[in-house]
């Protein structure tokens, strides 16, 4: 019974009910509609979004292309490793971050601060990405983590590749080293196609930086089931309810290559040097192929590719031998008098020398108010250029500077044969050398250039300066007739079946045709240098191999008039002159030029073994009929018969013409060609 009055109120709200009913069913519709666009409309989709969120993709690491000498003994190659990673969105939602990280100390005999400041240096990335922890883990460990991995959210194995290289430190200037992307390299690699992401390795140095888009492969993924803390439960077949098309991507190994370095004469050269500081080239003249290439001392790559320790980079940094820098193309060095053999090319060349000048050396030669020293100090006596580059009088080349027009004559001619510029060798940081002219003093000294200077720089001292493999490619081109080659390494490109891709064909930088007699005159020098009694390389020859070369030696100090005849070997250490030779094997038909420098070494005969060596292996390799003990016994009894009945032994040079023939196989690009004409072109300029 409502009270009076309460009637029409009661009734107003009756009006509003119904307003209320029919938005509580519109509601309802609503929310149906909801359900069935989700449940059925949409249900599979849904369904697929949900499991995703289970499921986790895992990189699957390309392996690199692996790296082969020219017959196929295998220098870098691939070896399994295993990280350590955490995923801090994994670790923080357990809430479990302090006890975890107090396991991983335990187990990896880490402390606890190591692994919160390597996650505290990582916060700047997204929280998904995977921190590494500890790389190259011990079995052991492995199996540690793996058998504690349930109580540890967040924590995972990841199986990686380590590049190795076979052979230690042996060529790792030349080979090079990987390592980890920064984030400051990854938009410049990124610059056209989107391949690199923050843990991966690229290339930072030699040539698995140079061919780093030929090594490298394309990374594949696959698919794993995981729990909310981001534990691995099952791994996903290909296909199936989650995803209907094909996701998982198999890895794509990088190209393999084949180098044109011979590793028998990397061996025979390190054992040759032993513990010298120094560097070695060896080039096919008739090709411009590097045969070896060493910089001692030298580094381990293998070190590298999966993260130096700071301890062992510290180390690297502070040795004073320098064992991180390339010595055969990244420092240059006063060449001493194997710059002799230019100084000869540019008296005969020019017309102020012939093959039968000679010159009377007392042991120095007066200019002005100085003495220029030969290193006997009781002098030579006379002397022509075969006498002057076996002996290696000084004296001898100080008249043929005097002789010559200027300092440039000089200049124009080293030039000419490959040095005071790059060789264009395909690595990084190559220094030009320095071959000074007149000009080039007065751009950099504001100063005039003296005679005095002419005759620093025709025995290979004052400010000339040449790297190890622009000796090697100088005499290269002494010894194959004046075709002066870019050197490479690469010999061919292959795919993983073993597919040829691309080859390399030798390029021809330039030509220089010089007298017939100028090259006879200097090829039987160089011949006497090793194989003359008088030569100053003769306990290095090999007899029946017919080897050539020119010893150096190069002052590093000024000394005083009292002190310019100390002995060497009883300097400093650092005070102690360079070693050089440079040479060229057989002297007939050249198949190798080699040039060596030896830091502190004292004497070119230092570190001529480390040539002789080199040579013997290779030729001996070359031809086995030809250079065969029993073959090389016979060559040297008929000499010694030869000697007997009075005749003596000489080289067997053959009529260069190298520089006369063009081969089909061989690129020219641009290499301009030089007559001899006795009036050079204007002289170059040297680089700094």
């Amino acid at each position: 019974m409502a009270f009076l009055g309460q009637e029409e109120q009661i009734r107003a709200f009756q009006d509003r009910f119904r307003y209320i009913y029919l938005a509580v069913a519109i509601g309802f519709v609503f929310l149906f509609s909801r359900l069935v666009y989700l449940q059925i409309i949409n249900g599979d989709k849904f369904r697929q979004y949900s499991e995703e969120n289970r499921i986790k993709r895992v990189k699957i690491a390309a392996p690199r292309g692996m790296v082969f000498d020219r017959n196929g003994v295998l220098l870098l190659d691939n070896r399994p490793a295993f990280d350590l990673e955490i995923i801090p969105q994994y670790l923080r939602e357990s809430k479990q971050t302090q006890p975890v990280i107090r396991m991983l100390a335990s187990l990896l005999g880490m402390t606890e601060k190591e692994i919160e400041t390597t996650l505290q240096k990582n916060r700047g990335q997204p929280s998904f990405i995977p921190v590494k922890i500890k790389t190259d883990l011990s079995r052991e460990e492995v199996a540690l983590i793996e058998a504690w991995k349930i109580d540890m959210p967040g924590v995972q194995v990841q199986q990686e590749i380590k590049r190795t290289n076979l052979y230690g430190d042996v060529a790792s200037h030349l080979l090079g080293y990987i390592g980890e992307v920064s984030a400051n390299e990854i938009p410049i690699l990124n610059r056209t196609e989107d391949r690199y992401k923050l843990g991966d390795n690229v290339g930072k140095f030699g040539i698995e930086q140079k061919l780093e888009d030929t090594l490298r492969g394309d990374d594949g993924e696959k698919l794993v089931e995981v729990d909310a803390l981001g534990r691995i439960k099952l791994e996903r077949s290909r296909g199936g309810r989650v995803f209907n098309s094909e996701i998982e991507k198999t890895a794509t190994p990088g190209k393999n290559v084949v180098l044109t370095i011979d590793q028998d004469l990397q061996n025979a050269a390190v054992k040759a040097f032993g513990d010298k500081i120094g560097a070695i080239v060896a080039i096919d003249p008739n090709t411009g192929e590097i045969l070896s290439m060493l910089s001692r001392p030298s580094f381990d790559p293998t070190e590298f590719s999966r993260g130096i320790p700071s301890s062992l980079w510290n180390k690297l940094l502070s040795n004073e031998n320098r064992p991180l820098r390339d010595k055969t193309i990244q420092d240059h060095y006063p060449p001493g008098s194997v710059f002799k053999t230019i100084t000869a090319v540019a008296g005969l060349e020019e017309g102020v020398i012939d093959e039968n000048t000679r010159f009377s050396c007392s042991g120095s030669l007066q200019v002005g108010n100085r003495p220029y020293h030969c290193h006997k100090k009781g002098g030579h006596g006379e002397v022509g250029i075969y006498q002057a580059l076996v002996k290696s009088c000084d004296v001898f080349f100080y008249r043929v500077g005097q002789r010559l027009k200027s300092v440039d004559d000089l200049a124009t001619w080293a030039f000419h044969l490959g040095l005071g510029r790059r060789t264009g060798i395909p690595l990084a940081r190559e220094v030009p050398g320095l071959i000074p002219t007149e000009e080039w003093k007065r751009k950099r000294y504001n100063q005039p250039w003296n005679m005095g200077e002419t005759l620093s720089v025709a025995i290979g001292q004052g400010a000339v300066l040449t790297t190890v493999l622009q000796l090697a490619n100088t005499y290269a081109s002494i010894a194959n007739g004046g075709t002066q080659y870019r050197p490479y390494f690469v010999k061919r490109i292959e795919s993983i079946e073993g597919k040829i891709l691309s080859d390399s064909k030798p390029e021809v930088l330039d030509r220089t045709r010089l007298k017939p007699t100028t090259y006879s005159a200097i090829r039987k020098a160089l011949w006497g240098v090793v194989n003359d009694p008088g030569g100053t390389a003769y306990s290095n020859r090999l007899p029946g191999m017919d080897f050539a070369g020119k010893t150096g030696t190069a002052q590093v100090i000024s000394f005083s008039k009292d002190k310019i005849f100390t002995k060497c070997e009883t300097m400093k250490f650092r005070d102690r002159h360079h070693g050089v030779f440079a040479g060229f094997a057989p002297i007939d038909n050249p198949k190798i030029a080699v040039a060596v420098i030896g830091e502190h070494a004292c004497h070119g005969a230092s570190v001529a073994p480390v040539a002789k060596a080199v040579i013997e292996t290779y030729l001996r390799k070359l031809d086995p009929s030809l250079y065969s003990q029993s073959a090389i016994d016979a060559r040297v009894k008929d000499e010694k018969e030869a000697i007997k009945n009075g005749r003596k032994p000489g080289p067997p040079i053959q009529p260069v013409r190298a520089a006369e023939v063009e081969d089909e196989d061989v690129v020219q690009t641009g290499g301009s060609e030089h007559l001899s004409t006795g009036s050079p072109a204007s002289a170059p300029q040297g680089e700094e």
